[in-house]
C-alpha cells in the first residue's frame, strides 16, 4: 500500500514540474536556515562540557557595590583569596588560577607575539586537555616549562615531536629561556579557554603579584567536592573573605569616604560563556550572550513556518486540478483515511527531497555562516545522535505541518462535485488569510529593522567623533618605564620624514579611577598623553593652554582635563583653569588644572563622554604611538614606520591599525546583525512571494469563469487586474498597520543601547511598507496579466 502512495507522489512530483520547484525550494531554503542555526544553538549549549569534571568546576565571581552607584559583576579575582579558601574551606578540593598574558618569542631572526594562558600546575589534572606528550602531573612544575598545542608546535617546530627543546620569551625587557614540556591536542573550538600555549602561574607571578584581599584580576576555579551544597560554600568563603577584608574596607570608608560591599559567589564553569554578569575574560575567551541564539532560533522558526505556509497554499492551489482524481478514488473506494495517508507520504516525499537538498546548502553555505556569525563551525565536532535526531525530528514535523491542512482539505471533496467540476473550496479562508499576514507582518518588520539598523550605523561611522582621525595610524609599545623615552627617538626619526605630519604619545587601553574636585567625588578616563597629542588630533581647547616644555611643572603638576569634567565638577570651562583637583581625597597629589579640552568621542557612540582627565606624570606609562601620515604612497609611509619601529624597539613585535578601522572595530557586532537581518528580510521577501504565488494562482482558478464572462461584457484588462489584486493589497496593508507598532517598539528598544542614535523616521515604516508592496505586486503581476488577457471563449466553452 505505501509503496503505491509513494510511486503516486513521485508521479505527481514529477508531473507538476514548477509546482514542485517551488515547493521544493521554498522548504530547503527554510530547512537550511533551520539546520544552521541547530549548528549555531548546539555549540553555544556545548561550550566546555568536554571537561570530564564539569559539574565540579567553577569561577569565583564578585559584586561589588560603590556607594550608591550600580553594583558590577566581577568575574576576576587575585592569588591570596583562591589559595586562602583551599586552605581553610574542606569542600575546596583544589584552586587553580588561569590569567591571559602577551608574551614575546623570538624565532630565529624574528620576533612574533603569542597569547598564551598562564595557568597553575593542576590545570591539566583538572581541566580535560589530553596532551600528545608528556605528563599532565609534570608538564607545568618547573617555572620555566611551557606545553605548546599540536599546531603552535609546528608552527615554531615543524614537528610535535618537541619535548626537551627550548624557546625563548620575554615578558618585561629580558627573553628567558624555556624548556618544551608537553604537548598537548588542539583546544576544542567549544571551549572557554583556548590557547596555544601553557606557562607555569609560578613564573607568570613575579610580573602579577597581587597579595591584595581586595581587587584582582585573574580567573580563579576551584574544584568542589561531589554532592556539596554551593550555598554553604558561598557562606564560608564570604566569612573568610569579611575576616580579611574588614579593616581594608574600613580604612577606605575612614580615609577616603568610600563604602565598598563586596559579596561573593561561585560560577559554575558550564555558564560563563552565555553568561550575561559575568562572561569570560582575562585569557578566557569567546563570550556569547543568549539573545543571539533566541534571536537566531526565532528567524529558523519563522522562516520554516513561512516555508510551510507557502506549500500549503501551493497545495490547495493546486486542489482543484487534482479533484477529478479524488473523486474517482472516492468512487471506487478509497476512504477519507487513505486518502489523507496519500497527501501526507507526497508531503513527506516533497520535504525529504527539500531535506536533502538543506544538507547540501548547508555544508555549502557553512563557511560563509562562520564569518558571518563570528565562529568556526564544523559538522565534524558537532556531530553526534543528538544532532542527528534533531535533523530527523525537522524532517519529521515539516513534513507533517506542510501536509495535514492539505490532506484534509483534499480528502473532504465530495465525488458528486468533484466529477461534475463543481467543487468550489468555499468559506472565507481565513486561515490562508491569516497566514499571508504573518507571512507579510514579519517580512516588513524585518525590512523596519534593517533600515533601522542600517541607518543606525551610517550614523555612528560618520557621526562627528570631535577629533581629526584621518591618516592617524597606532603603534603599540611595551608596557613598561623604558618606554617613556621612545616618543621622543620616534619623533626624532619620522618627523623630518615625507608623508610624516605628526608624531604623539598615549597610555595603552584604559585606565578608570576617581579624582576630587570641588568638593565633588568623579569617576574619570585617566590618560597619559604628551604635548604633541591634542595638536595631532586636531582636539581643540575650550580655555586655558596644552601641556608645554616651557613649563617643567607640566611633567608633575598639571593636568587638562575635558569638558564634562569641568560639568561634573559643577564649573563652567573658563573657570576650571587654575583650580587644583585631587587624587581621592584633600590631601593626596593635589594638582592644577590648566586646560579644558573639548569633548570628543575617542570611545564607542555606544557610551557617553565620561569626564577625562589628562596628565604627563612619568609614573603612567606609555603605551601608545600615535603617526598621522600623509595620504601620498602611504604603503612606503608604513614600511618606514616598520622599519623605524624595528630599530627603536628591537625584539618587540610590530602591529599597527589605523583609527578609523579601529572606530569601525567598535561596531563589528552591530555590522554582523545588520547582515544577518538584511539576509533574513531577504529569505522572508522571496518565501513571502512564493506563497503569494500560490494564492494568487488558487483565486484565479477559482474565478477563471467570472473573468472570463467580465471580459464578454466588455471588463478592461486594467479593472481585471485590480479586482485580482485588491485582496491581496488588503492583506498585506493589514500586515503593515500590525508590523509598524511592533517594529518601533523592537526597534526604539535596541537603540537604547546607544548612547548617541538616531530618531526612528516615519520614511523608515514608508520604504518599508511600499517596498513589500511593490515586490508584491510584481509577485502577482504576471498571472494577473495572463488571466485578464486570456481568451474567454476557452473558460466559457464548457461548464
Amino acid at each position: 500500500m505505501f509503496e503505491n502512495y509513494f510511486k503516486i507522489a513521485w508521479r505527481n512530483l514529477w508531473r507538476n514540474k514548477l509546482f514542485s520547484v517551488i515547493k521544493i525550494l521554498g522548504l530547503s531554503i527554510g530547512l537550511t536556515v533551520c539546520m544552521l542555526i541547530l549548528l549555531y544553538t548546539k555549540d553555544e549549549l556545548s561550550y566546555d562540557q568536554f571537561n570530564e569534571n564539569k559539574a565540579q568546576i567553577f569561577r569565583i565571581i564578585q559584586t561589588w557595590q560603590i556607594g550608591k552607584e550600580q553594583s558590577q559583576v566581577i568575574g576576576t579575582t587575585n592569588s591570596i583569596m583562591g589559595e586562602t579558601f583551599a586552605k581553610e574551606i574542606p569542600e575546596i578540593q583544589q584552586y587553580i588560577r588561569v590569567s591571559g598574558a602577551n608574551v614575546t618569542v623570538k624565532k630565529d631572526d624574528e620576533v612574533v607575539t603569542e597569547s598564551p594562558l598562564c595557568v597553575d600546575e593542576n590545570f591539566l589534572s583538572v581541566f580535560t586537555f589530553p596532551l600528545l606528550r608528556g605528563s599532565t602531573r609534570t608538564a607545568l612544575k618547573d617555572p620555566h616549562s611551557v606545553v605548546l598545542s599540536k599546531d603552535m608546535a609546528k608552527k615554531y617546530f615543524g614537528t610535535t615531536d618537541v619535548v626537551g627543546e627550548t624557546m625563548q620569551l620575554k615578558i618585561d625587557n629580558e627573553f628567558e629561556n624555556f624548556t618544551v614540556a608537553a604537548v598537548a591536542e588542539n583546544f576544542p573550538e567549544n571551549s572557554s579557554l583556548k590557547a596555544g600555549m601553557l606557562l607555569p602561574y609560578k613564573w607568570y607571578e613575579k610580573f602579577n603579584n597581587n597579595v591584595d584581599w581586595v581587587g584582582g584580576s585573574i580567573n580563579g576555579f576551584v574544584l568542589i567536592s561531589p554532592q556539596e551544597n554551593i550555598k554553604t560554600i558561598v557562606g564560608k568563603m564570604q566569612a573568610v573573605f569579611d575576616k580579611n577584608t574588614k579593616d581594608h574596607l574600613l580604612e577606605l570608608k575612614q580615609k577616603q569616604d568610600l563604602t565598598i560591599n563586596i559579596k561573593l559567589d561561585l560560577q559554575p564553569l558550564l555558564d560563563i560563556h552565555l553568561s550575561t554578569k559575568a562572561g569570560p575574560g582575562n585569557g578566557m575567551s569567546d563570550g556569547s550572550k543568549p539573545v543571539y541564539s533566541y534571536v537566531l532560533t526565532c528567524i529558523a522558526i519563522f522562516i520554516l513556518i513561512i516555508a510551510c505556509i507557502n506549500f500549503i497554499n501551493l497545495a490547495v492551489a493546486q486542489s482543484l486540478k487534482r479533484s477529478k482524481e479524488i473523486g474517482i478514488r472516492k468512487v471506487v473506494g478509497s476512504t477519507r483515511k487513505q486518502l489523507v495517508k496519500q497527501f501526507l507520504v507526497e508531503s513527506f516525499v516533497v520535504a525529504l527531497v527539500a531535506f536533502a537538498l538543506a544538507i547540501v546548502l548547508t555544508i555549502i553555505l557553512l563557511p560563509f555562516f562562520n564569518q558571518l556569525a563570528n565562529k568556526k563551525l564544523s559538522l565534524s565536532y558537532l556531530s553526534d545522535g543528538y544532532l542527528y535526531a534533531g535533523y530527523f525530528l525537522l524532517l519529521m514535523l515539516t513534513a507533517f505541518v506542510s501536509g495535514f491542512y492539505p490532506s484534509l482539505v483534499l480528502s473532504a471533496f465530495q465525488p458528486v462535485k468533484v466529477l461534475y467540476s463543481r467543487q468550489k473550496l468555499t468559506g472565507r479562508n481565513y486561515l490562508t488569510k491569516g497566514l499571508i499576514v504573518l507571512q507579510f507582518t514579519l517580512a516588513i518588520f524585518l525590512i523596519i529593522g534593517t533600515l533601522t539598523v542600517n541607518s543606525q550605523l551610517d550614523f555612528l561611522l560618520h557621526k562627528d567623533l570631535g577629533f581629526d582621525s584621518k591618516g592617524m595610524v597606532r603603534l603599540n609599545i611595551p608596557v613598561n618605564n623604558s618606554s617613556n623615552n621612545l616618543p621622543d627617538l620616534f619623533k626624532n626619526e619620522l618627523l623630518n620624514k615625507h608623508n610624516i605630519i605628526a608624531v604623539a604619545a598615549k597610555n595603552g587601553g584604559r585606565s578608570i579611577s576617581s579624582m576630587k574636585a570641588n568638593g565633588k567625588k568623579l569617576t574619570i578616563e585617566n590618560n597619559r598623553v604628551d604635548d604633541q597629542y591634542f595638536p595631532a588630533f586636531k582636539i581643540p581647547f575650550v580655555a586655558g593652554r596644552n601641556f608645554s616644555a616651557d613649563y617643567p611643572s607640566d611633567i608633575s603638576a598639571s593636568v587638562i582635563v575635558n569638558e564634562a569634567f569641568a560639568k561634573e565638577a559643577g564649573w563652567k570651562a573658563g573657570e576650571a583653569v587654575g583650580k587644583v583637583v585631587y587624587n581621592h581625597d584633600d590631601k593626596n597629589n593635589p594638582v592644577t588644572i590648566i586646560g579644558v579640552v573639548k569633548d570628543y568621542h575617542f570611545l564607542s557612540l555606544k557610551e557617553k563622554i565620561s569626564p577625562a582627565f589628562f596628565t604627563m606624570d612619568t609614573t603612567f606609562n606609555y603605551g601608545e604611538i600615535w603617526v598621522k601620515i600623509g595620504s601620498q604612497d602611504v604603503p612606503k609611509t608604513l614600511a618606514l614606520l616598520q622599519n623605524t619601529f624595528s630599530k627603536l624597539v628591537p625584539y618587540y613585535p610590530y602591529s599597527y591599525q589605523f583609527m578609523d578601522d579601529l572606530n569601525a572595530k567598535n561596531y563589528e557586532v552591530e555590522t554582523k546583525w545588520k547582515q544577518i537581518i538584511s539576509i533574513a528580510s531577504g529569505l522572508f521577501i522571496f518565501i513571502s512571494c512564493i506563497g503569494l504565488l500560490g494564492l494568487v494562482i488558487l483565486s484565479i482558478e477559482q474565478r477563471t469563469k467570472e473573468i472570463g464572462i467580465r471580459k464578454v461584457l466588455g471588463a478592461a484588462v486594467s479593472k481585471i487586474l485590480i479586482l485580482i489584486s485588491r485582496e491581496f493589497v488588503v492583506l498585506i496593508s493589514i500586515a503593515f498597520l500590525i508590523a509598524v507598532p511592533v517594529g518601533y517598539y523592537f526597534t526604539d528598544k535596541w537603540l537604547q543601547a546607544f548612547a548617541y542614535r538616531i530618531n526612528v523616521g516615519w520614511w523608515i515604516f514608508a520604504i518599508a511598507g511600499l517596498g513589500t508592496l511593490l515586490i508584491a505586486l510584481l509577485t502577482l503581476s504576471f498571472q494577473a496579466i495572463k488571466a485578464a488577457t486570456a481568451n474567454p471563449v476557452k473558460s466559457l466553452r464548457t461548464e
